[in-house]
């Protein structure tokens, strides 16, 4: 079975020709109930980064809707993320813009496309963030992404199991 296909495993690719982070993973849960924890804001506030203290301030996750998520750190500081939804389909794509205050402000905002696809009754996820550059692209690899997303992604799981998921 091809790593991307295996249930709890987030593969990172870094393409050498374009500024993009790839990465990809397979949860075993169906896609209707995958959906409900990626777009709800009582879920979101759960599994966003690697800790639990978040405050999800807006998550109008349709074309045109806004996002915004406080993350808690634990010595008092706060990290806001934030965005706007560029194009959604519904259990299929969410196309968005990233943007972290003081660490990629608006006008250094990146770009998200987010896929599911149901395949056997697991959800194949894949996502495509675009830099405009390498530079940018080694700044968010070097800002702890990857742990975040590895941590975030096993409370997906968690969460899904806790759901009903398997």
């Amino acid at each position: 079975m091809h790593d991307a296909l295996k249930p709890n495993l987030l593969k990172t690719e870094l393409p050498a020709d374009e500024p993009l982070i790839i990465m990809t993973r397979t949860f075993d849960a169906p896609l209707d109930l995958l959906w409900t924890v990626w777009t709800q804001p009582e879920h979101v506030a759960y599994w966003w980064g690697p800790r639990e203290d978040n405050r999800v301030v807006e998550l109008d996750v349709r074309t045109g809707g806004k996002w915004r998520i406080v993350s808690s750190m634990g010595d008092g500081t706060e990290v806001v993320f934030f965005g706007t939804y560029l194009a959604v389909t519904p259990k299929t794509m969410i196309r968005n813009t990233f943007v972290v205050e003081g660490m990629f402000e608006e006008d250094d905002r990146f770009y998200e496309e987010h896929n599911f696809e149901e395949r056997d009754g697991k959800v194949f996820y894949r996502s495509v963030s675009k830099l405009d550059s390498f530079e940018a692209r080694q700044g968010v690899i070097d800002s702890g992404m990857e742990q975040g997303a590895n941590a975030s992604m096993a409370k997906v799981d968690e969460l899904l199991r806790r759901l009903g998921g398997r």
